[in-house]
């Protein structure tokens, strides 16, 4: 059967198609998983202006993490190394307030790291990042807003943070309704569910 030069062009055509297609499917690439948490952004650093750097480590990972700036917004860059390999392209996105600690958990046990990131941002809801791991990509842990029910009486900021084994430990002071003085402080405990979200548990006034 005779073929014409049109069908030959469309054949090759289709040929060279599936070949690209081939080839992207096995690009190696580093991956960045879903999450509710908008991606981070990418905003343009001096790589002079280091305000913050500390490493820290999590079983085979370990995370580099810088601020730069001095402002109220700050330009935050982590990399995440499995050995001396990074394990996904580095993040760099903005924080506001200045980072005061930052700390690497498993919290639910899942054999992925995660990385929380403190700032002195006392705006409610404020002053905490996370992320979760894995070998190619990374996903934000959904931040847990304002305590639900009696627990979030008198919340007006002003957090403070810290892990103790599985769990986030969040502390801010009472503030009456209306706005006098701190009447003591509460602490809410929360862990981290299979999908990285945060969930509340148990609180405990002082």
């Amino acid at each position: 059967m005779r073929i014409s030069s049109l069908s030959y062009l469309l054949l090759a055509s289709g040929v060279a198609s599936s070949a690209l297609s081939a080839c992207d499917s096995t690009r190696q690439v580093a991956t960045t998983e879903s999450s509710s948490s908008p991606l981070p952004s990418t905003p343009a650093i001096d790589e002079g202006d280091v305000t913050f750097s500390q490493d820290v480590t999590q079983g085979e990972y370990r995370f580099q993490v810088k601020t730069f700036g001095s402002e109220a917004s700050r330009v935050i860059s982590i990399r995440s190394y499995r050995g001396s390999s990074l394990t996904t392209d580095p993040i760099r996105t903005s924080v506001m307030g200045a980072v005061t600690s930052v700390m690497a958990a498993d919290m639910n046990g899942n054999g992925k790291p995660e990385l929380y990131v403190m700032t002195d941002n006392k705006k409610a809801n404020g002053g905490l990042y996370g992320f979760e791991f894995t070998e190619r990509g990374y996903a934000p842990i959904s931040m847990p807003g304002t305590p639900a029910g009696e627990p979030g009486s008198g919340y007006m900021g002003q957090d403070t943070y810290q892990i103790n084994g599985n769990k986030l430990m969040r502390t801010f002071p009472i503030t009456p309704a209306d706005g006098s003085a701190s009447t003591g402080s509460r602490t809410v405990e929360y862990t981290l569910d299979g999908t990285g979200k945060l969930v509340m548990g148990q609180s405990m006034d002082r």
